[in-house]
């Protein structure tokens, strides 16, 4: 089995983090020490649905604490945890994929060429090798975060904070090494028509100006995306996608990264086990549970979306109410 790592900076943004419940179930994939070194996130306040700051505390979750990502960190754990499983890692880039199942051949930017039986698209939102075998994509919105980081300034509470505002919501997080993350999330087509800028935006804010701190405001932010999507085919013959690549949640889940890693290790057992006997993996049933697991993290979204009333008519908030459509 090769592992093709690009050892580009990646696209995402730091601020990841596991919610109560999850780390035990990432470490099951990877084994224990996965998540060593994460710092502990001890609860979220959120003002959504009212202008009070209201703080939920993980000290009474019975699933326990959180976590805050350090993601080149985790990154790097699971690399070494799959070449102690046996894995090749490989560097470089994906380009175009030729041929049919059982007989791939994957070119690299660096015109060298890998050759496999079966080919797993883990390249995030961009889905180099799926989009070139016809997987298509379709998104729920258009989302995006305008996101910093920068030195830590901002007040003592370990863990996320939310506050929503009429054209999205921001949080702010903080992260090991003594900085902090700070994001936006709104449509593309309301950042793009905005008539103030950051640090103004920032400054309306009741409550998110003060947890971020004073650097906040001189940060220079970028524009990522952030939209809620997913392939329209998650497998072919030969083929799946895991991670981004199948399928983006909105960030206010934060199911992102338990997704990506236990949708991702019952595909691969799926496949190491076909491979093994000389059949094809029997991707159906994990297809449709990921389908389901995308359809309960939009409803959930819509619930989240008709908690905020203060602005009914404010386009982000509106197309958020909606019903989902099937």
């Amino acid at each position: 089995m090769i592992l093709l790592h690009d050892p580009r900076p990646g696209h995402g943004w730091a601020g990841e983090s596991l919610p109560p419940g999850l780390a035990d179930l990432v470490a099951a994939v990877f084994g224990p020490g996965i998540l060593d070194g994460h710092l502990p996130a001890f609860g979220t306040r959120a003002a959504w649905g009212g202008e009070a700051l209201e703080e939920t505390d993980f000290l009474t979750n019975p699933l326990g604490g959180g976590l805050l990502l350090d993601r080149n960190r985790f990154d790097a754990a699971a690399r070494a945890a799959a070449l102690a499983a046996g894995v090749r890692l490989a560097e470089g880039r994906a380009g175009t994929i030729s041929g049919a199942e059982g007989s791939w051949r994957l070119a690299l930017a660096d015109g060298a060429e890998i050759a496999a039986r079966f080919v797993i698209d883990s390249t995030g939102r961009p889905a180099a090798v799926a989009r070139q075998l016809g997987a298509g994509r379709a998104a729920a919105d258009r989302q995006v975060a305008i996101v910093a980081a920068f030195a830590d300034a901002g007040d003592a509470f370990r863990g996320t904070s939310i506050e929503a505002v009429e054209q999205g919501w921001w949080y702010t997080t903080p992260l090991p090494g003594g900085r902090r993350v700070l994001a936006f999330l709104t449509d593309a087509d309301l950042w793009q028509a905005r008539t103030r800028d950051w640090a103004v935006l920032l400054g309306e804010t009741r409550h998110m100006a003060r947890c971020a701190g004073p650097a906040a405001l001189a940060a220079n932010p970028r524009v990522s995306p952030a939209e809620t999507a997913s392939a329209r085919l998650l497998h072919g013959p030969g083929w799946l996608a895991a991670g981004d690549a199948a399928m983006t949640f909105d960030p206010l889940s934060s199911q992102g990264i338990a997704a990506a890693v236990l949708m991702g290790s019952r595909a691969g057992a799926a496949v190491a086990d076909a491979l093994r006997d000389g059949s094809a993996p029997d991707l159906a049933p994990w297809a449709e549970d990921y389908r389901t697991l995308g359809a309960e993290t939009m409803d959930l979204r819509t619930y989240y979306a008709r908690l905020e009333r203060r602005w009914p008519d404010a386009p982000f908030w509106a197309r958020r109410a909606a019903q989902r459509k099937a």
